[in-house]
């Protein structure tokens, strides 16, 4: 799918930018998988997920909606995950793949602390992840739920 085009004033904050194109850009967002409320305001969360985009997607990290991020949001790939650990990840687990983990959805909007431990906090943002991209909820962190927290959904162009 061709992005829209890009249509000024470029989307930054401070000062919050707002209007229809922070809403469309917003939209696209949560569309690819990215926990992001499409309220139309462009604002410190906002900026916050639009450098994180940037930088999984090889774009100049600004936190600032140009044209290269705009038309990037609609066009670029999904980035592949790492390989998922052979274990399920579940309360009470611990180490560099809960921190991978956790690091993850921290970064795609769903705040968390990457501690390296599975605990509540990390239970109740894999119970989030689930629902929001359609998986069975069980709290715990399967080969399904780890690629979840990576993969986008994005069109495919023929």
């Amino acid at each position: 799918m061709s992005a829209p085009p890009f249509q000024p004033p470029l989307m930054k904050f401070p000062p919050i930018t707002s209007g229809p194109n922070v809403r469309r850009w917003q939209t696209q967002m949560r569309e690819r998988g990215w926990n992001i409320t499409a309220d139309g305001d462009y604002g410190p969360i906002s900026q916050r997920l639009c450098k994180n985009f940037q930088r999984e997607h090889g774009l100049p990290v600004d936190g600032i909606v140009g044209p290269n991020t705009w038309k990037a949001t609609w066009e670029a790939p999904s980035t592949m995950p790492p390989p998922a650990p052979s274990e399920v990840l579940q309360k009470g687990s611990s180490g560099e793949h809960v921190r991978t983990w956790q690091r993850q959805v921290d970064s795609r909007g769903w705040p968390l602390e990457a501690d390296g431990v599975f605990g509540p906090k990390t239970e109740s943002a894999c119970n989030a992840l689930q629902a929001f991209k359609g998986l069975p909820v069980t709290g715990r962190v399967d080969h399904e739920t780890w690629d979840a927290a990576w993969l986008e959904r994005v069109p495919v162009t023929v």
